[in-house]
């Protein structure tokens, strides 16, 4: 009888510990409705006398990305002001399109997947050249907003450290994100340089959004 209690055990332990993994959950490429929008807050730092082209980043402490007629509007928010701008950098922050940073999504999005992407970089006095950067799905955590908790998707971007043309060294920066199935956006966003680096660091924060069902 113990013999047999022992061997039942044994098995129930077998079979726990190859039952799948938690990490079932999958988001499939979200369908986007005319009228869905969300309200980001972006904070760029940059080093004295560094200057990024253009009023897309860090121009406006706040922006409203709004799905009109299938195509993304951006708008800058400051105070009463609201001024429409083309912004595909904020595109991207909010809900992942390629741009500078990549492809920060890749669907079906789940934990474990990896990918990595070439895209065209171009940098004050120098010329265009290509980088590299690598994804990965870490978790599926839950992450504090303003509207709530919510799950989400927690993501990594790694760009690593590689030379110009003109033998300029490129720090590498990495950028920890979190997209939100529920909302079909990244809620969170931190890219950052290493500490001995006077690289700009940018902050994207998902304040406030209404999205139609998938």
């Amino acid at each position: 009888m113990i013999k047999v209690a022992c061997q039942l055990f044994v098995t129930c332990l077998y079979v726990l510990s190859f039952r799948p993994a938690p990490f079932a959950q999958q988001a499939e490429a979200p369908t986007y409705r005319d009228g869905d929008w969300w309200r980001v807050q972006v904070q760029v730092k940059r080093p004295t006398g560094v200057a990024v082209g253009g009023p897309q980043l860090g121009g406006f402490p706040e922006y409203l990305v709004k799905i009109d007629s299938g195509t993304h509007r951006v708008f800058g928010l400051q105070g009463e002001q609201r001024k429409e701008i083309e912004a595909p950098n904020i595109v991207s922050l909010v809900l992942g399109k390629p741009d500078w940073r990549g492809e920060l999504l890749k669907f079906p999005l789940q934990v474990g997947l990896k990918w990595s992407a070439r895209f065209p970089l171009r940098l004050p006095g120098l010329p265009e050249r290509w980088a590299y950067a690598t994804y990965e799905v870490q978790a599926w955590e839950k992450i504090k907003t303003t509207r709530g908790e919510l799950e989400a998707f927690k993501l990594l971007m790694e760009v690593p450290e590689s030379p110009t043309p003109q033998k300029v060294r490129l720090t590498a920066r990495a950028a920890s994100y979190y997209y939100a199935p529920k909302v079909k956006a990244i809620v969170y966003l931190e890219e950052r340089s290493p500490p001995t680096s006077p690289e700009a660091q940018t902050t994207s924060v998902l304040v406030d959004f209404g999205v139609g069902q998938q």
